[in-house]
């Protein structure tokens, strides 16, 4: 069995500092996980930048939710994605629906182009559109390169899924990277491996903790967790070798 990849969701420097303590492939970097992750300050970007040499991919999200951006949101995400691309990020995390909840093939045309280093990867925005097929193929015709996905499914049925995205696998994975992930926990971990057949995954080992300071919740990278799962997906890598 080949190396499974591991993708790491953050949403600060020392969730970065967390991760690559751990046997991670790649990093995706937000802030406020709490609100599903959003674009991060510039400064953060190039702290995680100088902290490692692991792939860093990019966040580029303005709200939380995925309405449909309008121009003025939309110049404001290339206006970002392009400075991160200018300045090392190894792809541009992004996800641009119509109001019919489609792929807006313009927008995600022009974000595409837009990157001249980085690879263009669609996030689970692609999970609402009615006809995953149909928003596959017109993200091949994008361009998009990757796209984050739990099959369309919720949490509590990332089995079922899995086995969807091992479907779209078999039938765009030539021209479309699918990336396992939403809700890949330490119970469903194996499963979503097996069923998706893919030789990557994307979790954030997130906790809730209370800033005693603040007296505010905050959603961080548990690297306690984080290290347990990575050994469980290393540990599974040998038996099936």
């Amino acid at each position: 069995m080949e190396r499974i990849r591991i993708e790491v969701c953050v949403g600060s420097l020392e969730d970065v500092r967390n991760a690559i303590s751990c046997d991670i492939d790649r990093i995706e970097l937000n802030q406020a996980l709490e609100l599903g992750g959003l674009t991060p300050s510039r400064a953060l970007f190039h702290a995680a930048r100088r902290m490692t040499e692991k792939e860093l991919v990019v966040m580029v999200r303005p709200h939380n939710g995925f309405a449909p951006y309008d121009e003025e949101e939309f110049e404001m995400m290339l206006d970002e994605a392009k400075y991160f691309d200018e300045h090392g990020a190894d792809g541009i995390v992004f996800g641009c629906l119509n109001e019919d909840r489609n792929v807006d093939m313009e927008q995600t045309r022009r974000m595409v182009e837009a990157l001249k280093k980085a690879m263009p990867i669609f996030h689970k925005a692609f999970d609402l559109c009615p006809d995953l097929d149909k928003a596959s193929r017109e993200l091949i015709v994008c361009g998009v390169k990757r796209v984050l996905t739990s099959g369309g499914k919720n949490t509590n049925e990332l089995k079922e899924g899995a086995m969807i995205i091992g479907q779209l696998v078999d039938r765009y994975g030539k021209q479309l990277e699918f990336l396992p992930g939403g809700g890949v926990d330490e119970a469903n971990l194996l499963d979503v491996v097996n069923a998706s057949g893919r030789s990557q995954i994307h979790m954030s080992a997130k906790k809730i903790i209370h800033d005693p300071f603040s007296q505010e919740l905050r959603m961080v990278t548990d690297p306690l967790r984080l290290a347990k799962l990575c050994e469980t997906i290393r540990a599974t890598e040998q038996q099936l070798q």
